[in-house]
């Protein structure tokens, strides 16, 4: 009894193990793919905030230098370059955000600290390349050689009235502005986000501002021999945007990228998954101590439950006892009005003694025609034992007898064996000598008809050969008529070249117009202004009119070559037409000799399919012959088979006889000693019965 409410108080703590246990790392590990997610957004949303706020800060430098580069005093070319640094300083001197803001003319000069010193900047690449190319530029981090500090330069071109680079603004900011911008920004454990050039992998904005531009991100990568972070700054480096995990110092990390628009940075933010491995570690331990709770409780709950469904088993198993330690009281019964499965388990029991007690008053009335039989038996197996003994004596003749006969069959019987084994292999013989001939003829008919579909497929190939030449001729007719069509073309061309060189004269000598009705109009003063917007216009249009001109010309030119490459080819594909159809007459003779050979061999094959046809009715005769001969044997075979068959019947039914016979005499020893034990054992069950109340 103890050991079902163990058992069962076992099974429920294990399954509520199980259970739970199932569950808590279910819950962990969806609790950490959860957190990690979440961390994952988290810093794609900071990355993105870091580099949507670089752009924003680039392009107001940029804004504020197209406003200065767009004030007619800066763009006008009779303004000395003094007087513009003028302008630019009373304009900016306000603004606590620049360092400074200069104006280099075309040399790469400008005037610093509003005219204090001129100082040649012509070999840096802020002037350069806006001065060069009229794009935009700004630098990277680095140590200002005027101050010592560190500082960016943003630069734009200035252009004059005429539409020409004659300037290059430029102002100079903190060089920590970067730093500014992504420590603004943190993820994870108050992580900053880092900024770094593609160009020379330094540090251009970081949290620890000891870092911009001492420290080379994929350098120092390189140099770590990790492979696993060297691919992910890799990634970084080659990359536009995206996500990417690596180990170092046996510490994992994610790395969140993205780069900035219209620069060459990217921003990033290198996170380790311990940043969020305390909260996964909060989730599991509120898991487990959950988990445990439940455990106990329900423990406790299942051992009083097992202990009220047990108790009534207490009572059948003192019922049981009663029954046992008494005389074999098969008249008592066990009283319960417990309901459910052990009441049921008391009811069984209740029919099982009523079913025994039925038994046992069957088993002593047997009891008394057992002892009787018995005796009846050890009689009749002593009589038997006799009669046996006479049987086994003339079995035994009988048993000579058709030994001597059965080895006179088997004489008769090896040597009908031995005639049929030669005529079978007479018969073979034939057999493969008519395959043989049925698979040649077979052979020569298939070959005739691979012969006769050759012979269509050559006439066939004539008559594509016959089309293919005509086709031919006519292809090289059409290549000389496109032959025409191109010069034509080419000649055609050559007239818009020369139309558009007098549109392109046309807009020199209008340009030259406008230039000197503006002259004339700075001339005339006041009066002449209204003049002067004319003719600025005048010039404008007829710039661009110069500058279509020129493409047109380009793009004639390039049609012009494309014309003459197609003529050039056109000629060689005539010449590769005529080269097919010489070709092509060639073949055709070949084909008519091949299909006067293949006629030859069709004729040599009729003669050889007849030769075979004649041959193989001759085997087939022979072959007729053979089983007729065949199935006589076979008669004979038979009939002595079964002959044999008949004797070794008779054989063995004697030899069953025999066994059979001693089998018997077996058994009846065996009945005797049986008889004997069984009226014993009806003795002892005698004895057994009577100990039943029934």
């Amino acid at each position: 009894m103890h050991s079902i409410k163990a058992k069962l108080i076992i099974t429920v703590l294990g399954v509520l193990l199980l259970s739970n246990f199932t569950i808590g790392l279910i819950s962990v590990k969806v609790s950490k793919k959860s957190l990690e997610h979440q961390m994952e957004k988290t810093l794609t949303e900071n990355v993105h905030a870091t580099a949507e706020a670089v752009r924003v800060a680039n392009d107001k430098e940029f804004k504020m230098l197209k406003t200065l580069a767009s004030i007619p005093q800066i763009r006008a070319s009779d303004i000395s370059l003094l007087e513009k640094t003028h302008t630019v300083f009373g304009t900016t001197s306000t603004d606590q955000d620049y360092i400074d803001v200069c104006i280099l003319d075309e040399k790469g000069q400008c005037w610093i600290n509003n005219g204090a010193k001129l100082i040649s900047f012509a070999e840096r690449d802020y002037f350069k390349i806006p001065f060069q190319s009229g794009k935009e530029y700004f630098t990277d981090p680095f140590i200002n050689k005027v101050d010592g500090k560190m500082a960016m330069f943003y630069s734009v071109p200035v252009y004059n009235e005429y539409n020409k680079i004659s300037n290059v603004l430029f102002c100079v900011v903190d060089g920590y502005k970067m730093c500014e911008i992504a420590t603004s920004h943190k993820a994870g454990n108050k992580r900053s986000a880092t900024i770094v050039s593609l160009a020379t992998g330094r540090v251009v904005g970081a949290e620890d501002k000891k870092t911009v531009v001492a420290e080379q991100i994929f350098e120092n990568a390189k140099n770590s021999k990790n492979p696993e972070y060297i691919a992910s700054m890799n990634q970084v480096k080659n990359g536009k945007k995206g996500i990417t995990k690596y180990t170092k110092d046996s510490q994992k990390y994610i790395c969140v990228y993205e780069k900035i628009p219209n620069t060459d940075w990217v921003a990033l933010n290198v996170v380790p998954y311990s940043d969020f491995d305390a909260d996964v570690k909060k989730t599991i331990v509120t898991i487990i101590i959950a988990i445990s709770i439940l455990t106990i409780i329900s423990l406790i709950v299942s051992a009083i439950v097992a202990t009220f469904a047990i108790k009534p088993l207490y009572k059948v198993k003192n019922a049981i006892s009663d029954i046992a330690s008494g005389n074999a009281d098969l008249t008592k019964r066990i009283e319960s009005s417990t309901k459910g499965e052990i009441g049921e388990v008391v009811k069984g029991f209740n029919q099982f003694s009523e079913k025994l007690q039925s038994i046992m008053q069957e088993l002593k009335v047997s009891k008394e025609h057992l002892v009787v039989a018995g005796q009846t038996l050890s009689n009749g197996t002593a009589d038997t034992s006799q009669s046996i003994k006479e049987i086994i004596a003339n079995i035994n003749k009988v048993k000579n007898g058709v030994t001597t006969s059965g080895s006179s069959v088997s004489e008769t019987a090896a040597a009908v064996n031995q005639i049929a084994s030669n005529i079978e292999s007479l018969e073979r013989m034939i057999e493969n000598q008519s395959s043989g001939v049925a698979q040649a003829s077979s052979a020569v008919e298939e070959m005739i008809c691979n012969i006769s579909s050759v012979n269509n497929s050559v006439d066939m190939m004539a008559h594509s050969f016959g089309e293919l030449y005509e086709k031919t001729l006519q292809g090289c007719h059409l290549q000389e008529s496109v032959n025409e069509k191109i010069e034509e073309i080419r000649s055609q061309s050559e007239a818009l070249q020369e139309a558009n060189q007098v549109i392109s004269d046309i807009a020199s000598q209008t340009n030259l117009l406008a230039m000197n009705a503006a002259i004339e109009a700075a001339h005339a003063g006041d009066v002449g202004k209204g003049f002067s917007v004319v003719a600025d216009e005048i010039r404008k249009l007829s710039e661009t009119s110069s500058s279509q001109s020129n493409s047109i010309g380009a793009q004639l030119d390039r049609i012009r070559d494309s014309i003459n490459n197609v003529v050039m080819e056109s000629g060689q594909s005539s010449t590769v037409f005529n080269e097919v159809t010489e070709m092509i007459k060639s073949t055709d003779s070949l084909v008519q000799q091949i299909k006067a050979a293949m006629n030859e061999q069709d004729q040599g094959s009729i003669q050889i399919r007849e030769s075979l046809h004649v041959m193989n009715d001759s085997t087939a005769e022979v072959r007729t012959a053979s089983v007729e001969m065949a199935e006589g044997n076979k008669s004979i075979l038979v009939q002595v088979q079964k002959l044999q068959q008949a004797t070794y019947e008779i054989l063995e039914s004697v030899d069953d006889m025999s066994n059979g016979a001693q089998k018997i005499t077996e058994t009846g020893n065996e009945l005797t000693k049986i008889s004997t034990d069984m009226n014993y054992s009806i003795t002892d069950i005698g004895k057994q019965v009577d100990l039943f109340k029934v």
